[in-house]
């Protein structure tokens, strides 16, 4: 018997070794990939709406309201595009931490009724990228609320005129998407347009072009580029996170701490 438990307790102190070495390598290696290949949190919504009708683009309010709660808990600095942009001018990207950006596509009226109230009472600012021709349509945001929101915060950027995808476009038909949505949405809003979302995240050299020329500073895909490098760091091109209805704790975490573009794969922009 006193053989067993001698052999119990060899046993034990073997697994709690094992267990401890798993933990420290562990630890070095987030810490040793966070320094090296950290990269700010652009996530991605699309819809906030109670409907769980299986659509993916689709986040609960109630998920929301997790989401956003959990980044205001854990002290994360919800940045705008134009605080992006400096911090990618200023090449101190890596050593920002604890920051993160909240982006929506495709303007959908639930942006408004549901995720806008959320971000106002956590304080949190967010951009909506919009298409500039399905404002006032049903289901999409209207220029009153897009008003009222810029007043709070909330920043309006393109998603094209009419929800077409970049790479399909001839030199003609893509210079009014781009531009002319940006003129467009102007008129509508008074207020600058800065910031542009490639469709489904497709583009091409030339879009990005066109963009810089039309006085964009950043436009934003999704996890596209020519680039396979983990840097993101071409303005023309900057990839984001998609979030869904199943992201919380630490799932949500994993996005939110600026390594998890290591495990995902960067796809050509067409």
């Amino acid at each position: 018997m006193v053989v067993f438990f001698k052999f119990l307790r060899a046993i034990f102190k073997t697994i709690s070794i094992t267990i401890l070495l798993l933990l420290i390598v562990v630890t070095v290696g987030y810490f040793f990939t966070r320094a090296n290949y950290y990269d700010i949190p652009i996530l991605m919504y699309h819809n906030v709406s109670p409907a769980e009708d299986g659509n993916t683009t689709n986040v609960t309010p109630e998920r929301f309201s997790q989401q956003m709660s959990f980044i205001k808990s854990n002290d994360y600095k919800v940045i705008t595009p134009s605080e992006y942009t400096q911090i990618l001018k200023d090449g101190k990207k890596k050593s920002a931490k604890n920051l993160v950006m909240l982006t929506f596509d495709d303007g959908y009226e639930n942006n408004y009724t549901y995720a806008y109230p959320i971000l106002k009472d956590n304080g949190f600012s967010a951009v909506i990228f919009v298409v500039v021709n399905k404002i006032g349509e049903e289901d999409y945001l209207n220029i009153q609320e897009i008003k009222e929101m810029q007043k709070n915060g909330i920043i309006i950027a393109s998603h094209t005129l009419n929800e077409r995808y970049v790479p399909s476009l001839k030199k003609v038909r893509l210079n009014d998407e781009i531009c002319g949505s940006k003129e467009k949405l102007e008129l509508m809003t008074g207020e600058p347009v800065k910031f542009f979302a490639y469709c489904s995240g497709g583009y091409t050299i030339q879009a990005q072009k066109i963009l810089k020329d039309a006085g964009y500073l950043v436009a934003f895909t999704t996890n596209r580029g020519f680039d396979k490098s983990l840097a993101n760091d071409d303005p023309y091109a900057i990839r984001r996170t998609k979030v869904t209805n199943r992201d919380y704790s630490f799932k949500y975490w994993v996005k939110l701490s600026g390594i998890y573009n290591i495990f995902h794969t960067i796809r050509d922009p067409y």
